[in-house]
């Protein structure tokens, strides 16, 4: 509507122009060699007007003509980059589909029309990594980096061949070089960080976390966490390395960020009884068994004074088993020292509990030597073995990314490379827990795994015992198990214990059919009984 106005405008002005000139009275007179023109003002106006235009148009077509081998040429370019472009996108798509033969065939064809650009090296590089060229890839990603907008993409796919390859150093400096180009970057920042913690280099790694606490990455409780762990970890190799004095300064800080890390834990507990500040060290495993009960922190606790007697050493564990007192692990360590003072009873006692409906391995272990060291029920312990054997594994140091059962606890898993994810539990323990924690008990979780591509991981030696479970019967015949348990050979006809068997009142408390002595008729059937 606008325009129609303005045009309406512009022609009511040229036509009262010429109306103005027509009216304008005056004659022109030209004479050129041998011709004379004689006309109005107003018509040589109107010829002078068309010269222009004649001219005017005759500049724009010469102008044209000198151009056009330049705008052929330029046509020419945007349609072969046009092509070029559609061929990258065809390409990455077949890439993605996972096409190879297509995802090549593109990757050339962009190649040719555009001349090389930076993201052809992109779909080149990912054609030859579903060729497997690893070598063709990497030429990709090396020409990328020649490019500002692509080399940190480039530096990504460099780094990550290299890991493939188990290059540790390339993948290091790649990372390095890309934390440089964006120092916010998340996968480089994990990437180093995992680097310098699988290299057992403790202090870059946590630099490297404070740079990403520092740029709200992660969160403070993960920071603390990770922290713990390096801490912990560095405390472990100080030790290894017998620098008491180190080993016990970092284990403390881990603590203090990571009360319940095991570990951490036991080794200050240890070197502050070393360093005469027993008290110091009990309060560290007190305060870890309230929350996260563990063999290590018993074996460390009973280590504070070594010199205490079979009663005054129980007494001290059963004050720790108070603390946490229907926890597996205080159930064990109770029945251990009541086995150490010879109080069958209350041994039995703390694992009943852990041989019903599923009995546990150690809880099974340690019945049979109770019914050896009682009465030398022989038979009774050999029922006891059996179960054992047959039963679920006990907790262990499990990776909760992989699932790798390692020896001892580790920064870093042997297996998958993973951060914190070595965890003390156990497969098939929630119905146990259940039963030893009381109604309403929820198990403690391993830490969450963390994802990123695999490192070379590491051991960490600690005093851990893990006790695997048998897949046969244990020939107890040998010299090896006699010697150490005084179990003498089963019987070839003995059937076993019964498990369907149930206890009654303590002065009929029978652990196993096999320990009863007498057998009384009732009207609700047999029953065997203790003889008194």
């Amino acid at each position: 509507m606008i325009r129609l106005l303005a045009i309406l405008i512009a022609a009511g002005l040229f036509a009262t122009g010429a109306a103005w000139l027509a009216d304008r009275q005056g004659e022109i007179d030209l004479v050129v060699g041998t011709y004379a023109i004689h006309t109005g003002t107003g018509v040589g106006l109107l010829l002078l007007f068309l010269v222009v235009v004649v001219l005017v148009i005759v500049l724009r077509l010469i102008s044209t003509l000198l151009r056009a081998p330049g705008n052929v040429s330029g046509w020419m370019r945007a349609r072969r980059t046009r092509r070029g472009y559609q061929a990258l996108s065809h390409g990455l798509v077949a890439a993605v589909a996972g096409d190879a033969q297509a995802a090549h065939r593109f990757a050339r064809r962009s190649e040719r029309l555009l001349n090389n650009a930076p993201l052809s090296y992109l779909l080149t590089a990912q054609a030859a990594q579903l060729a497997g060229d690893e070598e063709k890839q990497q030429d990709a990603y090396r020409a990328m980096l020649t490019h500002s907008d692509t080399e940190f993409l480039g530096l990504r796919g460099l780094f990550l061949l290299a890991m493939r390859k188990g290059n540790e150093e390339d993948a290091l400096e790649h990372a390095m070089r890309a934390h440089a180009l964006r120092p916010k970057a998340v996968w480089a920042l994990d990437a180093l960080f995992n680097l310098r913690a699988s290299r057992r280099e403790w202090k870059k790694a946590e630099e490297i976390l404070k740079k990403e606490q520092r740029a709200k990455l992660i969160t403070a409780a993960v920071a603390q966490r990770r922290r713990a762990v390096l801490l912990a970890a560095a405390a472990l190799d100080a030790d290894k390395a017998g620098d008491d004095e180190t080993a016990m300064k970092t284990a403390l800080e881990a603590v203090g960020l990571a009360p319940t890390l095991i570990p951490a834990a036991a080794l200050a507990a240890r070197k502050l009884a070393y360093a005469g500040r027993s008290w110091k060290g009990q309060d560290i495993i007190e305060a870890a068994w309230t929350q996260a009960p563990h063999p290590e922190l018993a074996s460390a606790y009973g280590a504070i004074h070594p010199t205490d007697d079979t009663e005054t050493r129980a007494q001290r564990l059963n004050t720790l088993v108070q603390l946490n007192p229907d926890h597996v692990e205080s159930r064990i360590l109770a029945a251990q020292q009541a086995i150490a003072q010879r109080h069958w009873f209350d041994a039995r006692a703390a694992l009943e509990p852990l041989t019903q409906p599923t009995p546990m391995m150690r809880a099974c272990i340690l019945m049979a030597e109770i019914a050896q060291a009682e009465r030398g029920d022989v038979t009774a312990a050999q029922g006891w073995l059996a179960r054992a054997a047959h039963s679920p594994r006990d907790a262990q140091w499990r990776c909760a990314h992989c699932a790798f059962v390692s020896e001892s606890w580790a920064a870093i898993c042997t297996n998958c490379g993973a951060f914190d994810s070595i965890a003390w539990v156990a497969a098939h323990m929630d119905n146990i827990e259940a039963i030893a924690h009381g109604p309403g008990h929820m198990p403690v979780q391993g830490p969450a795994p963390v994802q990123g591509p695999p490192a070379h991981g590491l051991v960490l030696e600690a005093d851990v015992m893990v006790i695997d479970t048998p897949t046969t019967m244990p020939d107890l015949s040998s010299p090896d198990i006699v010697g150490d348990t005084g179990f003498a050979p089963r019987a070839p006809d003995d059937p076993g214990i019964d498990s369907g068997h149930s206890d009654s009142a303590e002065d009929e408390y029978v652990s196993d059919p096999y320990e009863a002595e007498s057998v009384e008729e009732t009207p609700e059937g047999p029953v065997r009984r203790r003889r008194p």
